[in-house]
């Protein structure tokens, strides 16, 4: 269980794709939950359900404090700030939703929205690493033809 939990915080803390699995995991969590209350399952199973949806033993544990808050009466973003594992923009949302009772449409709006974001920074960094894997490609092909090639011109220099 702990070497899974460093391996979900390494993924997340990762410098290019850190937000990307992060963006991915909220928004299945968001995703999850604002579809349950949506459809009238109780507030406390549904961020039972949605934790283990997350994907993220970090966000896991994050949301089991927050289920933890709204057991004792207490607000679901507050735990979710606290933890610094989700977005402040994000957690903003879900606070101003509590307060406005309309928590299953502000989440889903939530996913829609992490979601349309992380396929933007996936399609961007998928165009800057075609270029870079050309080059790539092209720097061992040319080591294969000089490898290749060398010999043939010694042989050629000594005869």
């Amino acid at each position: 269980p702990n070497g899974r939990r460093r391996y979900d915080l390494f993924k997340m803390k990762a410098p290019v794709a850190g937000k990307i699995f992060q963006n991915l995991a909220v928004a299945r969590f968001c995703r999850v939950l604002g579809t349950m209350l949506r459809n009238g399952v109780p507030i406390l199973k549904s961020l039972e359900v949605s934790r283990d949806a997350a994907g993220n033993r970090v966000l896991s544990e994050a949301i089991s404090a927050a289920t933890e808050n709204v057991t004792s009466g207490e607000s679901l973003s507050r735990p979710l700030a606290a933890s610094g594992h989700f977005p402040a923009n994000v957690v903003e949302m879900i606070a101003v939703a509590e307060e406005s009772n309309t928590l299953d449409s502000v989440l889903t709006d939530i996913a829609d929205g992490l979601e349309r974001r992380t396929h933007r920074q996936m399609d961007l960094m998928v165009r800057l690493l075609e270029p870079l894997m050309l080059l790539f490609l092209a720097g061992v092909v040319l080591i294969v033809v000089i490898a290749l090639l060398l010999p043939v011109m010694k042989m050629g220099m000594t005869v």
